[in-house]
């Protein structure tokens, strides 16, 4: 019985060599580019970046475009500069106490000349550590100054001077607010009762008045016809007269004498009224 014996190929010190060479250049290579394109970053449209060296701590901010950096050393953020649509819900309470919850829309964008001082100041979490905290203090503001029936009926004014007060007070934190619009506003389950139970009673009152001016213009038709009446009644009586009474009976005459048969046959011949009786 024979046995099968798998040959190994084997090696020298020679090619052993040039094999581990060959990989130190592979890896050298790959290192060699990844640094190459580690060393670069680039900007997009509608964005500022900011450079940040980690050891040191020195930011620098970059428009649009392609910059070095130096891999390990520095790192890159983008800040969207772009005009931001953030909505907001604040929750407040009317000059009369009554609680308001608005929903608040705010269209802004960061200061593109001053991204770099955001980064600094504030960070790439402006938006809840800044702007927010502002809206909700805005529209405390403003709803406090209304009673809570005025809220709805000055949306607008309520609006502008939210958008205000947000446009002076983010100001110094480079925040420009383009526009501040509120898509919704409600009130406490309480009040929405309150409000709809006095709805009901005003239209119960506008039918009852509704009814009753119905009702003295009905009188007053009634009265005008009755006046109407007795006028006519008393024209008639005026007029009528037998010099009337018997134009008119000529008037219908047809010639002929109304004959009536008696109880005997004989005729009886009716006079004509007398003029001058």
């Amino acid at each position: 019985m024979s046995v099968y014996k798998a040959e190994i190929p084997s090696f020298n010190a020679g090619e052993a060599k040039k094999i581990v060479k060959t990989l130190i250049i592979a890896v050298a290579i790959l290192a060699f580019v990844g640094l190459v394109l580690g060393s670069f970053f680039t900007v997009p449209v509608g964005y500022v970046g900011v450079r940040i060296n980690i050891i040191s701590g020195q930011t620098e901010s970059f428009p649009r475009g392609t910059y070095w950096k130096i891999p390990v050393i520095h790192r890159v953020v983008n800040y969207d500069v772009k005009t931001q649509r953030q909505e907001f819900k604040a929750n407040s309470a009317s000059k009369d106490l009554q609680a308001v919850h608005a929903i608040i829309v705010v269209n802004f964008r960061p200061d593109y000349t001053k991204v770099n001082d955001i980064h600094t100041n504030i960070g790439s979490d402006y938006v809840y550590k800044v702007i927010e905290p502002a809206v909700q203090e805005a529209a405390k503001a403003a709803i406090s100054k209304l009673p809570v029936e005025m809220v709805v009926v000055e949306r607008e004014n309520l609006r502008a001077a939210i958008e205000e007060r947000l446009v002076q007070k983010l100001a110094p934190y480079n925040i420009i607010i383009e526009s501040v619009n509120i898509t919704n506003i409600d009130f406490s389950n309480e009040f929405n009762r309150v409000v709809e139970e006095k709805q009901i009673e005003e239209q119960k009152v506008k039918k009852a008045e509704y009814q009753r001016m119905q009702a003295e213009e009905e009188k007053k038709r009634q009265i005008l016809l009755a006046e109407a009446e007795a006028q006519k009644q008393q024209l008639l009586k005026q007029s009528v007269n037998k010099e009337v009474i018997g134009l008119k009976w000529i008037e219908k005459w047809d010639g002929r004498l109304p004959v009536y048969m008696m109880g005997d046959g004989q005729n009886v011949m009716l006079a004509m009224p007398n003029a001058k009786q």
